[in-house]
């Protein structure tokens, strides 16, 4: 039987670490033209000032600024405590000293500002400024319109010392940006929005926080955050939330009933390792109930889930996502599956996606042991998995499947043209023959609603040990040729594309 290689990766300096060797730190690392794809509706940093003659900036300065000082640049607040007790006016700027660290939390509430001038908050002078929140939150804004957040860092008490709330969290608000922000040590999320619409998030480090890296989500059964676009962002390292005894944690990124989602570019991993529970679990970069979504050149890695516990996967397109697309994206050495494709009990309708031009390799050593896990809670098999494409990916797999199936009931979906290689198999799997079982788990693997068409197979363990290549019923179109890729030893996620090439176009 075939050893199973683990393949170390280099996890990007250049996004992870800023000129001056903080990780994080990514204003001017990427450039890529991907950004300017989907504008932000606010103006950009180099054109905030306070000329306007209703506008304001507000400074605060823990070694030049006094009790008593009035904000100016000449007299800055000493304290954060200062300015959550002002109003805001369209174009105002909040500037903290860069640098130092304030210890609270800063309260934006019912600010109304324009495209053209949002509430600016960011770090002066050298560096950025820390929010030292302690227990709380760091930076809350409820129910306001157009806020720019950029180029600071929030930090919690840890997870597991007390702290009970999130680095940013956003409701109820529209037009909203967070930039090059490194969100850590929060027991709910690093970065988390709640409602509204027209949200960036670019450029985010969200480590060491219990419940997500990243979330966006809104009210049940709407899928009414609409316009999001989330890009360059690292998530690693959010294990799981002690609270949760009754639902997953420690996803890196997670969107939710939301339409129209963009989300490019963004790495995850090593989160979910101390989920407090078995059952459910979480998952690298995922979405439920969503519409018209988009994930795309991604790399998620090395992600893991609670001994005894379900998923730890690399993506996910969970329950009640429609009309969605998952393309060039890179899933390796996570504990679960690749690729999961999931539909629980209760969930809207899951129909209408397109997943392609996707690579897995040695992906579920843990749960599922393949590429592709289907699953379709038997409380929702009438409003199953249905009417998707699953078409061009490659699946590298030492742990016994490229695709598998759980109680996967599934109406037309089609699994055409991709390319499975297995190249070993887990000891302990029992199912079908340990050296070519491409297609593993329950009955439901049988259902006739499963199509597979013109998909490439390949075992190089059996062609190592001498064992036949054996057809596959299941594909009576089947090509059945050897195929050899390359497996990168460093990944850097704003070169992805090229990387995608490199797989797809040799």
């Amino acid at each position: 039987m075939g050893k199973c290689f683990v393949f170390m990766l280099c996890l990007f300096p250049a996004l992870m670490l800023g000129a001056a060797g903080q990780r994080g730190d990514y204003t001017g690392k990427c450039s890529c033209t991907a950004l300017s794809q989907c504008p932000s509706s606010l103006k950009e940093e180099g054109s905030m000032d306070c000329t306007s003659s209703q506008a304001r900036c507000y400074y605060v300065d823990a070694e030049t600024g006094t009790v008593d000082g009035d904000g100016s640049v000449t007299h800055p607040f000493f304290a954060l405590e200062a300015v959550t007790r002002l109003s805001f006016n369209p174009g105002d700027s909040i500037l903290l000293a860069g640098g130092q660290t304030f210890s609270g939390t800063l309260h934006i509430r019912k600010f109304a500002g324009t495209a053209e001038h949002p509430l600016y908050i960011s770090s002066f002078g050298k560096g950025k400024a820390v929010i030292d929140a302690g227990k709380g939150s760091a930076l809350l804004v409820d129910s306001s319109r157009y806020v720019l957040i950029r180029n600071i860092e929030v930090r919690g008490d840890g997870r597991l010392k007390g702290n009970d709330g999130s680095g940013i969290d956003i409701k109820y608000s529209t037009d909203i940006q967070v930039d090059s922000v490194e969100a850590s040590g929060f027991l709910w999320n690093g970065v988390g929005t709640f409602g509204g619409a027209d949200i960036r998030l670019t450029r985010i480090y969200a480590h060491d926080n219990g419940f997500n890296g990243i979330e966006v989500s809104g009210p049940w059964s709407h899928k009414e955050v609409h316009r999001v676009y989330v890009g360059y962002c690292v998530a690693e390292n959010n294990p799981g939330n002690p609270k949760i005894k009754d639902n997953h944690s420690g996803s890196g990124i997670l969107i939710a009933h939301s339409t129209g989602v963009q989300v490019e570019y963004c790495e995850a991993m090593n989160n979910g390792w101390d989920m407090p529970r078995i059952g459910n679990g979480p998952v690298g970069i995922w979405a439920f109930e969503c519409d018209s979504l988009t994930i795309q050149y991604c790399f998620s890695h090395d992600n893991k889930t609670a001994p005894g516990a379900r998923d730890g996967g690399g993506f996910d397109f969970d329950g009640g996502v429609t009309n969605s697309v998952m393309r060039y994206n890179l899933s390796m050495n996570n504990e679960g599956a690749g690729y999961g494709l999931f539909q629980f009990g209760g969930a809207s309708d899951w129909t209408n996606n397109f997943i392609h031009h996707n690579v897995s390799i040695n992906d579920g050593r843990k749960n599922s042991q393949a590429g592709f896990f289907i699953w379709c809670d038997p409380y929702n098999k009438s409003v199953p998995l249905r009417n998707s494409y699953i078409c061009s990916n490659i699946v590298l797999s030492c742990y016994g499947h490229a695709v598998s199936f759980e109680t996967g009931y599934a109406r037309n979906l089609l699994f055409e043209k991709n390319v499975f290689v297995l190249t070993g198999s887990a000891g302990r799997h029992t199912g079908g023959n340990k050296v070519n079982s491409y297609l593993g788990g329950d009955r439901t693997k049988r259902n006739k609603e499963v199509t597979f068409n013109r998909n490439v197979y390949w075992s190089s363990v059996a062609e190592k040990e001498g064992i036949p290549q054996r057809a596959i019923k299941r594909d009576q179109t089947a090509s059945i040729e050897k195929r050899v890729f390359d497996i990168p030893v460093q990944v850097e996620v704003v070169q992805i594309k090229e990387l995608m090439d490199s797989f797809f176009h040799p």
